[in-house]
């Protein structure tokens, strides 16, 4: 198995521990990165930007989460027309989450955390369909 997907399918994990452990806010993250990570296998093993490639893109300081998370989107939105605007929802409330959870001085529900934990969720659900088997 992939690191790269290997550890997507851990951070899911942790972002579910978290939660169970009353650490939720934590969890933001972990749910981000395991969509984030789940991203760079894709771009590689299904549309042929590989791993040297990814890095090649967004060497100098560029924002790798942006460069890449665009390029994957695109194609998966491409391939998958029935839930491809989907992907850039689901993607993007993650990311403001994390932002806001890792950034932000404030106290985020616990609920808008265990549905954020859901959409990293429904995002591997719709990609393991439509893309790869993530079992």
């Amino acid at each position: 198995m992939s690191a790269f997907l290997k550890k997507s399918q851990n951070n899911i994990v942790v972002a579910e521990i978290l939660i169970d452990n009353k650490f939720a806010l934590s969890s933001a993250h972990s749910a981000y990165y395991s969509v984030f990570l789940l991203i760079k296998y894709m771009l590689a093993h299904n549309f042929s930007l590989s791993y040297a490639q990814q890095d090649e893109l967004t060497r100098n300081g560029k924002d790798s989460h942006k460069i890449l998370s665009d390029r994957a989107l695109e194609c998966m939105a491409t391939q998958d027309q029935e839930t491809g605007s989907d992907y850039f929802v689901w993607y993007n409330k993650l990311k403001m989450m994390r932002k806001k959870a890792d950034y932000k001085p404030v106290e985020i529900d616990d609920s808008l955390l265990m549905t954020n934990l859901t959409t990293a969720k429904d995002f591997m659900k719709s990609v393991d369909v439509h893309f790869i088997s993530l079992k």
